[in-house]
């Protein structure tokens, strides 16, 4: 009975929160569903399973984005819970970023485009980069800030990875005035300060797994994803 008690409290404590977060115009829910609706760039393909969004690469992906269609504030927390469904998956955060038109829309470079377009075409946008599982390209999770193709604002590192496959963590990446920090499992990693921060932008998810001769594709699940202005 007790149990059965518990159980009822929490439904009801989520239910309360999940609605809050709904009509608190300084917080927002983004739910499987909706992301799932997300801008999407290279092959892979995206499924709702309850609370969560598996996203995986299809064959022939060189990393899958989810673009959001909405433009986030200058300074916001963003919090989220991840699972690295695959040895490969790399998981990076792209914030704040911005094309050169600056304008509401958002262009992508044409589905035949090579590697190495891609990466011109990401390296052209105004943004912040934050990659925290790479285990698998052999590198070191990093954070920088991107001005241009041939400018950063800082470039930080870690002397070691710090997730595993399989399991769910918890991550916060904030951004007011001019400090910027991102948390893992309530732990910080990264707390930097830039004294010219970018203004508003987009938020993008990208995972990315192994090319070459061993191919092996990124899989990864995310839910719980809040951001929050104040």
């Amino acid at each position: 009975m007790k149990k059965k008690v518990r159980l009822m409290l929490s439904m009801v404590l989520a239910g309360t929160l999940y609605n809050c977060a709904q009509t608190n115009p300084n917080r927002e829910l983004i739910t499987p569903e909706q992301l799932s609706k997300w801008q999407t760039f290279d092959k892979g393909k995206s499924t709702v399973n309850g609370n969560e969004l598996i996203v995986e690469e299809t064959k022939g992906s060189d990393g899958y984005f989810l673009i959001s269609p909405n433009i986030l504030k200058k300074d916001f927390i963003l919090k989220y819970m991840v699972k690295a469904l695959s040895e490969s998956t790399v998981l990076i955060n792209l914030f704040s970023v911005t094309q050169n038109q600056g304008d509401q829309t958002f262009e992508l470079p044409p589905n035949t485009s090579t590697p190495q377009e891609v990466w011109q075409w990401r390296t052209e946008m105004k943004h912040y980069n934050l990659t925290f599982n790479n285990r698998s390209h052999g590198i070191k999770p990093f954070f920088f800030k991107n001005n241009s193709p041939y400018s950063r604002g800082f470039h930080e590192n870690l002397p070691g990875n710090i997730m595993e496959t399989g399991e769910w963590n918890s991550i916060e990446i904030g951004k007011k005035e001019n400090r910027l920090w991102f948390k893992l499992n309530d732990k910080i990693y990264f707390n930097v300060e830039d004294c010219e921060p970018l203004g508003e932008g987009r938020l993008i998810f990208r995972i990315s797994g192994t090319t070459g001769e061993n191919v092996i594709l990124a899989k990864a699940a995310f839910k719980d994803i809040v951001i929050s202005y104040e």
